[in-house]
């Protein structure tokens, strides 16, 4: 079989493939290196260890659900953005079945701090997309947030809400937009604002 050298790219592209069709669990160098075409040690090249491939594979799957439009950011209502969000982050859980659940147990212990570390990194992400998003949003009533209930308590817990509502396998997050749009709006503007 002829060697081929495959960019660190097409490796995870590969990579992703796998998790999609076998699991995160069917990953391991040996796997990869065939399904690329390349030597194993060429695959090394690019990761050292199975902990490197299994870490830079979570990032890249990661980085594949949360590919949002953040160019209308501000043009969103917030409610909408959050629909948007649930939606993209419920079509990869259909890609990528069980991602969510089992990437922590995929990496040896060493690994598991910069996998939960991936993950922190992409969930604070759109934390910052919601800041923006809701900052932008005029009809936002004045009197939504104060020392009590803060914006930042608040979106955490939106996102809290939304990441629960797709681990115990919720097709849509209508309860949880209404709960924000009467939250956030008065209400005629809740009305006019739609969901």
């Amino acid at each position: 079989m002829p060697v081929h050298f495959a960019s660190r790219e097409e490796i995870l592209k590969h990579c992703r493939e796998i998790v999609q069709h076998k699991g995160l669990s069917a990953l391991n160098m040996r796997t990869v290196a065939e399904a690329c075409g390349m030597g194993l040690g060429s695959l090394y090249y690019y990761f050292p260890s199975k902990n490197a491939l299994v870490i830079a594979t979570i990032e890249s799957v990661w980085s594949d659900l949360f590919r949002l439009e953040d160019s209308q950011l501000e043009e969103s209502s917030f409610p909408e953005y959050v629909h948007r969000c649930f939606g993209r982050l419920h079509q990869g859980i259909q890609t990528y079945p069980n991602f969510f659940t089992i990437h922590s147990v995929s990496v040896s212990e060493d690994g598991r701090s910069e996998a939960r570390e991936t993950m922190m990194r992409y969930l604070d992400r759109i934390l910052s997309s919601f800041r923006t998003v809701l900052i932008h949003d005029p009809l936002v009533r004045p009197d939504a947030f104060d020392e009590s209930f803060t914006k930042d308590g608040f979106l955490n817990y939106v996102l809290e809400s939304m990441i629960e509502l797709l681990l115990r396998g919720h097709d849509d997050c209508d309860v949880l937009i209404e709960m924000i749009s009467r939250t956030l709006y008065e209400p005629e503007k809740k009305m006019e604002r739609g969901k």
